[in-house]
């Protein structure tokens, strides 16, 4: 387990990306699913 704010280092790393929000997880992403899914991460992560 990894917790990491930088998520440009935490990507090249993990397996998979839980997005939390208020303590609880609301997705889980598969690291082979990041660029299909990368506007969803960027609406979590307000980048």
């Amino acid at each position: 387990v990894l917790v990491e704010q930088n998520f440009r280092f935490a990507a090249t790393i993990a397996d998979r990306h839980y997005v939390m929000e208020e303590g609880h997880v609301v997705d889980m992403i598969p690291n082979d699913q990041l660029d299909a899914n990368m506007d969803k991460l960027h609406t979590y992560l307000g980048v």
